[in-house]
Order: structure tokens, then sequence, then C-alpha cells
């Protein structure tokens, strides 16, 4: 037998409610992170969080009744470690692959503990955010970097962004043509999570990754009939966030068939599955928009294991 290793891959993504009971600690813990949403002064964000989840909580259940009472993220994001921890034992890699979210269980301080017990001293991460954000990616890393130095864990530089991947680009092309080969004049709409404008004033590198995905698809597809656009969703609060929102561009798209692709999400949850494929969706019907055709997430879209696999074997030889 070999010596076990002594490093853990992490996955690192945001997680989700997994039923309606845990929907409530799930938007609190989200609006108290000041990495997420800055809701005035510190001191003050606990009071603004819990008032606006007491706003917002009867909506946010009903929505994820609507999905099938809970986020499936638990379940995408698995999958995707199972398909990143073959292709490491394919390539002759040992060292366990496991799942670390932000706000929702599996956490990182159960998570370390145990990988710690295992003899795990170094960690890394792999994220499962596309785009350098320093409200995703940067929340995640800073929560695990806070947790690994109370067990004495090292952080290792890992994977941390990827936008222009290839193999990235193509788990999301391969899905463009698909179905533009249904509908060949349809527009292409990219949808991105928003983000707070203040945020990237400070430099935030988010919408700048965004951007130069969607420049990377548009040269790879070429120019289409419908042309592309870019917008971005998920706002909250009166605050300015990144423009266009998606419900302001699908009134300029009556009459077009349009194809919906959420450009910033690798797996299916409520943005995908109840913003874009059930508000957005009848909007889009309302507004006289001819055909509204979301594609799927990467997934463990082959392409897109690929790109995580191959950048996870750089970052473990490095």
């Amino acid at each position: 037998m070999g010596i076990p290793p002594d490093t853990a891959v992490l996955l690192l993504n945001m997680g989700g409610p997994l039923r309606a009971d845990r929907v409530e600690p799930f938007l609190r813990e989200l609006f108290n992170d000041r990495d997420i949403i800055r809701l005035g002064p510190a001191f003050l964000q606990p009071l603004i969080a819990r008032i606006i989840v007491g706003a917002r909580l009867k909506d946010v259940v009903q929505r994820y009744g609507e999905i099938g009472g809970g986020s499936p993220i638990l379940r995408e994001s698995a999958a995707q470690a199972a398909a990143l921890r073959r292709a490491l034992r394919e390539a002759g890699r040992s060292e366990p692959v496991k799942l670390v979210f932000r706000y929702a269980a599996p956490r990182a301080e159960g998570m370390l503990r145990a990988l710690r017990r295992d003899g795990i001293r170094r960690l890394l991460p792999v994220t499962l955010y596309p785009h350098d954000c320093r409200a995703t990616t940067g929340s995640s890393l800073r929560d695990l970097e806070r947790r690994a130095a109370g067990f004495g864990m090292e952080i290792l530089e890992g994977v941390r962004h990827y936008a222009t991947d290839e193999d990235f680009l193509s788990s999301v092309e391969e899905r463009i043509r698909e179905a533009l080969r249904e509908r060949p004049g349809a527009t292409v709409l990219f949808s991105a999570h928003s983000l707070p404008r203040k945020q990237v004033e400070q430099g935030d590198p988010y919408e700048r990754e965004i951007r130069a995905t969607v420049a990377a698809l548009e040269a790879r597809l070429g120019p289409l009939p419908g042309g592309f656009r870019l917008a971005f969703q998920s706002k909250v609060g009166p605050i300015p966030w990144l423009e266009p929102n998606v419900a302001d561009v699908i009134p300029e798209l009556a009459g077009r068939e349009v194809v919906v692709v959420p450009i910033a999400f690798v797996s299916e949850h409520i943005e995908t599955l109840h913003e874009l494929d059930i508000e957005y969706a009848h909007l889009a019907r309302e507004r006289g928009v001819a055909a509204w055709i979301r594609v799927p997430t990467p997934g463990t879209h082959p392409a897109y294991i690929r790109c995580l696999t191959r950048r996870t074997l750089a970052a473990l030889k490095a």
C-alpha cells in the first residue's frame, strides 16, 4: 500500500436549502455575509438582514416549493465531485475529493475536522464558480482559510477561476449549438448573476470575467442571425447592480426566439429552475417572445469535468 495522501481536494460552492425549513437559516447566513452584500454599516447588517429575510421568506419558500421543495444543488454538486474523483483516480491520484458549501451543509468546519482526523494537512480548493468574484469564490475561500487556521491546515492555490478555459467554454458552446440546431434564427441571451455596481467599481473582477466568457463564446459560435445579448439576474434591494436586467431586456426581444444561457452557473438551482424557467419564461410569454429555450448548465458535461480535472491535476503537481 502507498502512503496515504496528506492533501484533500475541496469543491467549493454556495449551497442551498434542501427543505423548506432550511430556507430561513440559509437566507439569514447569506444576507449576513458582507462579502456577498453590504447592507449599511457592519454593526447594522444583522438587523437589516433579519428584516430582509422576514420580508422575503414566504415568497422564497413558495419558489422552492415550485421546484420540488428545495435546492437540487447538493445532488448536482455531488455528481460533479464524483465525476472529478473518478477522473483523478484514472490519472493515478488518490486524494479525497469533498464538497464544502458556504451557507449549507456540508460546511467547512465539520469537513475539516473529519479530514484532519484522517491525516489531511493541506487543502486544495477547486471553485465551482467559473468567474473570479469576491462575493462568491472570495467569500468561500476566506471562510475556508479561517476554519483551516484553527486546525493547522494549509490552503494551497488550487483552482480559483476559469472564465475562458477551453474545456469550460466547450461545455457551454455545445449546449448552445444543440439549441440552435432546433432554433437557428434565435437570439442567444447570456444571463449572469448580477453584482452590486459599487463592488465592481471597487475592483471586483467579476464583470470583466463574465464579459470575457461571453466574448470567447461569441467568437467560437460566429455571427448568428439573431445575434447575442448579455443581461443580469437576481438583483436584491434598491442599490445599483450590474445592468441591463433580464426583465428589462425581454420586451426588446418580442417576436423573436430566444436561447437563454445561464453563463455564471455550473449547476441547476433556484436561479435557473425558478427565476429563468418560471418567472422570466412567464414574462417572455407576456411580452410576446416567440420561444424561450433555456439551455442546461454544464453539470457533469465531459468537457466541464475535463476542465476541472486538468486544472486540479496541474494544481496538485504544482
